[in-house]
């Protein structure tokens, strides 16, 4: 019997030893070409690069884990802030001369420090789009003057910005939540997925929205003269301010807070 149980033991080590070299061999071919010790790599001690960008760069994309930061300014240029190991792996690619997308193209991440810091701080004066299409996070510093100024999320990454402009069109199609401070004369929400809009301390003049049949996410706005729009969702869309004209169609919920 105790001879019975040594085999059996030895057979059960060995099943596991076979088990853990196939879960690094997948774990190794997760890597992907171009990153073949990704997964052996970790992030190294925290450092800055300097980056220059294109002068004319009007249009911005973000993909996967990276926080970008639009700082407001008169040159363009970014400093990208991660670990000495992987920072090249954030790759600033153009399509064209006006659209700059930006990437995390590490792999493995999930065997690496999540303390490591992915950032961007991106120093622009004339981006006027900008689509969220990744889980960072994308903000401010300090309030970005645009005259037009249109950002799109269909990602679960969330959006926080402090604006001045005189048209603001945003539109949301996935569960990342967007927060807007600041002031714009004209503002375009666009909802139609369960992300939340955070907008009461966004002062507005004209608010006009729509609100598609799949959005299940609730929106706050302030507005002071014209709300209107189309209500098909399920989500709530709440106002603050004393508008001096409203006109909304569709069986959705208004309510003034």
């Amino acid at each position: 019997m105790q001879l019975l149980i040594r085999v059996q033991s030895n057979a059960l080590a060995g099943l596991r030893r076979v088990a853990v070299l196939l879960a690094a061999g997948l774990a190794l071919a997760s890597c992907g070409a171009g990153h073949d010790t990704d997964c052996l790599k970790s992030n190294g001690s925290v450092t800055t690069q300097r980056r220059a960008l294109n002068h004319a760069i009007t249009n911005l994309v973000l993909y996967n884990n990276v926080d970008v930061t639009i700082v407001p300014d008169t040159a363009n240029y970014a400093e990208v802030r991660a670990g000495e190991h992987v920072i090249d792996d954030i790759t600033f690619t153009y399509q064209g001369d006006h659209r700059l997308l930006i990437r995390n193209t590490s792999t493995c991440n999930w065997a690496r420090s999540y303390d490591t810091p992915r950032e961007v701080r991106l120093h622009v004066a004339t981006v006027k789009d900008i689509e969220q299409r990744g889980y960072g996070l994308l903000t401010t510093e300090g309030q970005w003057k645009q005259d037009t100024l249109f950002v799109h999320s269909s990602s679960t990454g969330d959006i926080n910005l402090n604006v001045n402009c005189a048209y603001l069109f945003v539109d949301l199609y996935d569960a990342g939540d967007m927060t807007l401070h600041g002031q714009a004369t004209e503002f375009h929400p666009n909802l139609g997925s369960n992300g939340f809009l955070f907008a009461s301390d966004l002062q507005t003049r004209f608010c006009y929205f729509h609100v598609y049949r799949d959005g299940i996410g609730d929106a706050h706005v302030r507005v002071s003269q014209n709300l209107g729009g189309i209500l098909d969702g399920r989500g709530t869309f709440y106002y603050t301010g004393s508008p001096t004209l409203i006109d909304t169609k569709g069986a959705g919920k208004l309510v003034r807070e």
